[in-house]
C-alpha cells in the first residue's frame, strides 16, 4: 500500500516573523506559513487599515498568529520587539521581510539583534520587487549571519498579479499574454517560494536572489521582446 504523502513543510510549531503582514505579498508569505503550522508574528502600523481583515484570513488555520508593532527604520524598536519575541516564545526561527520600501539599508543596522534571536539554523528571506536593489544587502547580511548557522535568500519578481487592486490591470493582462506560463506571478507564489526557503532543505542555500516569475524574464534574457 502507497503510503499519502505528506504535503506540509515541515515548519509545524516554528516561530516566524512576517514584517508588513497585514496586506499584499507578506500577508499571502504570512498564511502560508500559518497552512503550515507555524506561528506567525505579524508587525503593522498603528493605522493599519488591513489589520483586521488579516486576522479573518488568518484565523482558522493550523498555524496560528499574533501582532505586534514595527518599523524597520526605528533600529531601538526592532531590537525591543526580538527580545521580547525571545522572551515570550524562546526563539525566532523565520524573518522574512515584505519589502515595500526599495531602501533595505535598515536591515544591515540590525545584524546583531537577528543574530541574537534566530535559532540555530534560522533563515531570514526578503521579499520583493525586481526594482528593489537586493543583491548587495543580501550578499552583506548572507556573510553576516552564516557565521550563526542563518541563511539568508531573497525572492523577487517583476509584477505581481493583485487581482481587482491591481494598479494597472491593463499591464498585468499584456503581460500575462506574454507569460511562456501565461499568466503573471501571484502573491502566492512568492509565498510558496519563501516557504520552501524556509525548509530544513534549504539550509544550504546561502546569499542567493531568486526570481520567480513563470519564465517571464526569460523572454528579455533570450533577446525577445515583450
Amino acid at each position: 500500500m502507497i503510503e499519502p504523502v505528506n504535503t506540509r513543510l515541515g515548519l509545524d510549531g516554528k516561530i516566524a516573523l512576517v514584517t508588513s503582514g497585514t496586506h499584499g505579498l507578506g500577508l499571502a508569505i504570512a498564511s502560508k506559513l500559518c497552512d503550515n503550522g507555524a506561528h506567525v508574528i505579524i508587525t503593522t502600523s498603528g493605522d493599519d487599515v488591513d489589520l483586521e481583515r488579516a486576522r479573518l484570513v488568518l484565523t482558522g488555520r493550523p498555524g496560528s498568529v499574533t501582532v505586534a508593532q514595527f518599523d524597520v527604520q526605528d533600529e531601538l524598536s526592532v531590537r525591543r520587539l526580538l527580545d521580547r519575541v525571545k522572551q515570550e516564545r524562546g526563539q525566532l526561527d523565520m524573518f522574512v521581510h515584505h519589502a515595500e520600501s526599495p531602501d533595505l539599508t535598515p536591515l544591515l543596522n540590525i545584524v546583531e539583534p537577528l543574530a541574537k534571536s534566530l535559532q540555530d539554523g534560522g533563515r531570514v528571506v526578503i521579499a520583493a520587487y525586481t526594482a528593489t536593489p537586493v543583491y548587495g544587502v543580501i550578499r552583506t547580511l548572507a556573510l553576516e549571519l552564516a557565521w550563526y548557522r542563518v541563511a539568508v535568500n531573497a525572492v523577487v519578481t517583476q509584477v505581481v498579479d493583485n487581482g481587482p487592486m491591481n494598479i494597472d490591470p491593463g499591464l498585468v493582462d499584456r503581460l500575462a499574454i506574454k507569460s511562456p506560463s501565461g499568466r503573471v506571478t501571484l502573491p502566492e507564489d512568492i509565498a510558496d517560494a519563501v516557504s520552501l526557503l524556509c525548509t530544513d532543505e534549504a539550509a544550504w542555500i546561502q546569499g542567493q536572489v531568486i526570481t520567480v516569475d513563470g519564465g517571464l524574464g526569460l523572454l528579455e534574457r533570450w533577446g525577445e521582446p515583450r
